[in-house]
C-alpha cells in the first residue's frame, strides 16, 4: 500500500471507488471536506443532496425507454454525473442479484420499470424490496410465474427465490420448493402491471420451512426474510460486491447480525461494511477487480471527461457487462471472471481507443494534455506522479514509475530528450502514458 495510506484522503477514494464509480478531481474535493464519516453519511442520505443537474441532463437526451440501446445509455449517464453514486452503485448490485435480463423478458421499458424499483429501495428494508421483485412484472416474465397456476404449479420463481435471492442451496428441500410454488400461484404480469388472479390461486394449506398455513407470496417472502441463511446470504454477497472478491468470514458474520439486529435494514449493513477495520485495511484495499462499469465509468471519471459516446455501453458488454442482460438468472460471476483473456483484451482495446480518441466525442472534452496544462505541470517526473497518483493512488513499483517517466521523457522516436519540444509530440506521450497506466495491472483493481 502507498505511503499515504494512512490519510483520510486516501481512504475517501478506496470508498468512493467501492461505494460508487471513483470521482473526479472536483467531486474529490468536496468529499474530502466531509471527512471520511460525512462521506460515509452523505452517500447513506442520497434524499439530501441535489442530483437536479442530472435530471436535466437525462432530459435534453429525451431517451426512448422502449429502446434497450437509449436504456443502456440512460444508466451509463446516470453512472458517470449523478452526485448520489451508492444509489446507483447499490442499483446495479441489485440488478445482479436480482438478474433479469430483456433477451427474455423483451421488453425494455419493464426493464426500466425494475431499474427504477431496485433504485428507489436499494438502501431500504430487504423484506419490502423482496416483495417487490417478487411482483415485478420483468421478474414474473423473467422466471416463468406467469405460467404458475392452481393445480399446475411452475417452480422456478420458487427455487430460485430461495436459491439465489435469500438462503442459498443447502437451507431448504424439494418440498419446500414445491409448497412456495404453490402459494405464488396467481401472482401474474400483464400489459397493466402486477395482477393477482384469485382463480388461479391454490387456496389450500403449506408447509413451507417448517411453517404450515394457507399460505400466499406474501407469506413465503416474510418467511424467508427472516432466517439467518439469508442473513449470511445477503451479507457474503453485499461484502463480495464491496469489500474484497474472496471476503473475510468474520466480516460477513458481522454484516449478518446487523441483517438480523436492524430488522432487514440494508442501509444499517452498508453503514457496517464501510466502516468496519476489514473494509479500511489491506484486506479490502485493491482486493477487487473492476467489473466493465467501474473500470469504463471510472476512467470517465478521472479523466474528468463529462458526456458520453454512444458506443460506450457496447464497450462495457464486450468485457462481459451487458447492462439490462446478464448471463444467465446467477447474474455476472464478477471476480477474475472480469479478466479473462479475452475479457482483458477488450479492457487494452477501451484504453487504446480513450488515448487515442477513437471514440467519437469522449477525448474532444478533456485530453490529458489538458489536464496538464491546468494542472501547471512542468516536466515528466510531475506528469508521471500526478496521473499515478489520480489514476492508482500512486500504488506501483519504484520500477514502474521510473520507466514510465523514461517514457514520458522521450521523444517520439524514444530517444532522452531535455524537454518535449512541441505540444503534438506531447499531447501524443500523454494519452501514451494514459493508455500504459489504463493496461498496468493495479488498474484492473479497486
Amino acid at each position: 500500500m502507498p505511503k499515504s495510506s494512512n490519510s483520510d484522503s486516501f481512504w475517501i477514494r478506496h470508498l468512493l471507488r467501492r461505494a460508487g464509480f471513483g470521482a473526479s478531481p472536483e467531486d474529490l474535493q468536496h468529499y474530502l471536506k466531509l471527512g471520511y464519516e460525512g462521506t460515509v453519511e452523505e452517500l447513506l442520505h442520497p434524499e439530501s443532496v441535489n442530483d437536479d443537474a442530472l435530471n436535466h441532463k437525462l432530459k435534453l437526451q429525451a431517451f426512448d425507454y422502449t429502446n434497450i440501446d437509449d436504456l443502456q445509455r440512460w444508466w451509463t449517464y446516470r453512472m458517470l454525473s449523478t452526485k448520489r453514486p451508492l444509489v446507483e452503485k447499490m442499483t446495479l448490485f441489485w440488478h445482479g442479484h436480482f438478474a433479469t435480463s430483456d433477451r427474455k423478458v423483451k421488453n425494455p421499458y419493464a426493464m426500466y420499470v425494475q431499474n427504477m424499483l431496485f433504485r428507489k429501495l436499494c438502501m431500504g428494508n430487504f423484506h419490502e424490496m423482496l416483495l417487490a421483485v417478487s411482483k415485478d412484472p420483468a421478474m414474473i416474465v423473467w422466471l416463468d410465474n406467469q405460467q404458475n397456476r392452481k393445480g399446475k404449479p411452475n417452480e422456478n420463481y420458487a427455487r430460485e427465490i430461495m436459491e439465489l435471492f435469500t438462503m442459498g442451496i443447502g437451507n431448504y428441500t424439494e418440498k419446500d420448493i414445491k409448497e412456495a410454488a404453490r402459494a405464488f400461484t396467481g401472482w401474474q404480469a400483464p400489459a397493466t402491471g402486477f395482477f393477482f388472479s384469485k382463480g388461479q390461486h391454490d387456496y389450500g394449506e403449506k408447509t413451507f420451512l417448517g411453517e404450515t398455513g394457507k399460505f400466499n407470496g406474501d407469506d413465503i417472502v416474510r418467511i424467508l426474510v427472516a432466517q439467518k441463511a439469508t442473513s449470511n446470504f445477503l451479507a457474503r454477497k453485499l461484502c463480495k460486491f464491496f469489500v474484497a472478491d474472496a471476503p473475510d468470514e468474520a466480516l460477513v458474520q458481522r454484516i449478518g447480525q446487523v441483517y438480523m439486529d436492524s430488522n432487514y435494514n440494508i442501509k444499517s449493513m452498508l453503514r457496517a461494511i464501510f466502516t468496519d477495520d476489514v473494509f479500511l485495511s489491506n484486506k479490502s484495499y485493491h482486493a477487487k477487480i473492476k467489473s466493465p462499469a467501474e473500470f469504463v465509468i471510472g476512467t470517465l471519471k478521472l479523466l474528468q471527461i463529462n458526456e458520453l459516446d454512444a458506443g460506450i455501453p457496447q464497450a462495457m458488454e464486450k468485457m462481459g457487462q451487458s447492462l439490462f442482460k446478464p448471463p444467465n438468472v446467477k447474474g455476472w460471476d464478477g471476480g477474475p471472471a472480469w479478466i479473462a483473456t479475452d475479457k482483458m483484451m477488450q479492457r487494452f482495446n477501451f484504453a487504446a481507443k480513450m488515448s487515442t480518441g477513437r471514440f467519437n466525442e469522449v477525448l474532444k472534452q478533456s485530453t490529458p494534455l489538458q489536464i496538464v496544462e491546468k494542472q501547471g505541470l512542468n516536466n515528466s517526473r510531475e506528469i508521471v506522479e500526478y496521473f499515478l497518483a489520480l489514476m492508482l493512488d500512486s500504488d506501483v513499483p519504484a520500477s514502474t514509475q521510473k520507466r514510465l517517466i523514461t517514457y514520458v521523457a522521450s521523444d517520439i522516436n524514444g530517444n532522452p530528450v531535455d524537454r518535449i519540444p512541441d505540444e503534438k509530440t506531447l499531447d501524443a506521450k500523454l494519452r501514451g502514458l494514459t493508455h500504459l497506466i489504463m493496461t498496468l495491472p493495479t488498474y484492473q483493481l479497486s
